[in-house]
Formats: C-alpha cells, structure tokens, sequence
C-alpha cells in the first residue's frame, strides 16, 4: 500500500551513467557524480594521466584501443580523449536538464570506488580507504592534480558550451575549514572561480563534523548536498560493505537526524538550499515523515 509519505516525496535522480539520460524526464538530475560517470563510460584511473609510463604493456595498449574505438586511426592525445568525452557527457546532462542548474559532484572518491578502473594497477593500497585519500585531501595530492585540472577542463568546457551559469559544482569530503578554503583556490586556480560567471559551489556534507560546524562551513559555499548515507556511517560508526553488519545500519537514528536539522538550520538564516542525497529514502519511512514536517519534499536517490 502506498502511504501518504510517499505520495508526497518526491525525487530526483543521482546520474550515474549515460543509459540513464534516455529516460529521465526534464530538470530531473538532482546530482551528477563523476565518480559514476568517469567509471561506467571512461573507466581511466586518474594516476594515469601523471604515471602512464609507469603502466604495463597490455594496460598501455587497451587505452590506445580505447581512442581507437572512439576516433578510428585518428592520433588523439589520452588527457583530450578524457576531457573530450566527460564535457560532452555534462552538456548532455545539462541540456536534459533545460533552465535547471545542474550540481555535478567532482571526482574523488575513496580508493574502492577506482580499484576497477583502467590503470589500477597504479593506485597504492590505503589502510582504510573510507577514511583516507578522498574529496579535498584528494585534489590537493601531488600525483592526483593532473587529474583535478582535467575534470576542471572538462567543466569548464561544459558550461562555455552551455553559453550560462546552469552548470554548478558540488566538492566532496571536506574535513575543515582550511580544506574548505583550500578547494576553494584550488577551484580558481583552475579557472572556476566561485561567483565568477554565475558560477556555485556547494558542499557534499559527509562528516559531522559539517553539520557540527555548519554555521561556518555555509561561508565558503553557496549550498549544502547533505549525504544521509555518509553522514550516518561516520556518525555511529556504521559498516555499509559489511553485510555481517547489516542490522546495525540504521539512517533513521536521532543522532543522523541532528545532523540533518543542523545543515537546514545554517541554510535557513541564508538565501542558500540544503538538498537531501540518500538513494534508499523509500526504505526510511521516519525519515521521509521528519523531511517533509521541516518542509523537505525532494530527495535527490
């Protein structure tokens, strides 16, 4: 039976492929991770692009059949293969998207999320990847920033394509303020400067330490994504890719609620949004009820 809770929900989707943009109707993106994008359709880990002579032979041979597939005999440089399909995957999404800004979360996952990719072999192994080289920590890290400046050119290219201000910028994982203030001057170093054109940052609140703090967190950013899932894993100490310890997972517990009425409460005395990301809301029925009595309607999932 449907209740009156899922009625009125309403969502937007997490865009994680390109299959997707065939069926998604207008301004229904809530967020576009490049994560899921540079995975399903590139697959090329970013070390690559600053290690591809460290590569084997067969890896270095599957990336040139890559820009083979792609452009024939044509001679096309790997980092313009990368850029080239990324922006045209971003325009494509913001063209679905229509006059709606479309948020796109940068590229920086945890080390789990590139083991898969092309080029792997490159990546060294973290002790606790949930906690280690992610988000800003990630862009800052010497042999990832050929990569950063990538995906910036490819937003970039993007939004010049888009001749407007619709292409907007989510940073993952921030610990602190100084890597707050760091993302965003690396954001201008690389040509994306906050404001500049029309253009928002917003952060993807995944600590509590965020929340805690989000009253002055809000001042680097234009906007809060808060990631329900991430900020309950780290709040209570929740394993998600641990089945053994399915049964302690809980989103809907008070404390992962405290959070959440943190971030709306720091948006609430700005003109700046707070959108809700969690891709099981279906499942958190007092969650859903809790979103919608603080005038929550729209989860991104």
């Amino acid at each position: 039976m449907t209740t009156q809770t899922e009625l009125l929900l309403t969502t937007t989707a997490l865009l994680h492929n390109a299959q997707q943009l065939a069926t998604l109707n207008h301004a229904s993106i809530g967020l576009v991770s490049l994560d899921d994008l540079i995975a399903n359709e590139i697959g090329i880990h970013p070390l690559v692009f600053s290690q591809q002579n460290m590569l084997s032979d067969s890896t270095q041979q599957a990336l040139q059949q890559k820009i083979a597939d792609q452009y024939g005999q044509q001679t096309v440089v790997l980092a313009e293969y990368y850029v080239a399909m990324l922006s045209e995957l971003l325009v494509s999404a913001a063209r679905q998207q229509g006059a709606a800004p479309l948020k796109v979360q940068l590229a920086g996952a945890d080390a789990n999320c590139r083991y898969q990719l092309l080029g792997a072999e490159l990546e060294s192994t973290e002790v606790n990847p949930q906690l280690g080289l992610r988000g800003v920590s990630f862009y800052v890290d010497i042999n990832y920033r050929t990569s950063f400046a990538l995906q910036c050119e490819a937003i970039k290219r993007a939004r010049a394509a888009m001749g407007g201000d619709n292409i907007e910028l989510v940073v993952p994982f921030v610990r602190t303020f100084s890597e707050a203030a760091t993302m965003i001057d690396l954001l201008a170093e690389q040509g994306l400067c906050r404001g500049a054109n029309g253009l928002k940052v917003h952060m993807l609140c995944s600590v509590p330490a965020n929340a805690l703090l989000a009253d002055t967190f809000i001042h680097y950013f234009d906007g809060f994504v808060a990631d329900v899932e991430q900020l309950a894993q780290l709040a209570l100490g929740q394993d998600f890719a641990n089945p053994n310890l399915n049964y302690h997972i809980d989103t809907q517990n008070d404390a992962v609620i405290q959070l959440l009425k943190m971030l709306l409460t720091a948006v609430g005395n700005t003109s700046k949004d707070c959108d809700i990301y969690y891709a099981k809301i279906t499942q958190s029925p007092r969650l859903q009820r809790w979103l919608q009595d603080n005038e929550i309607t729209n989860v991104i999932c």
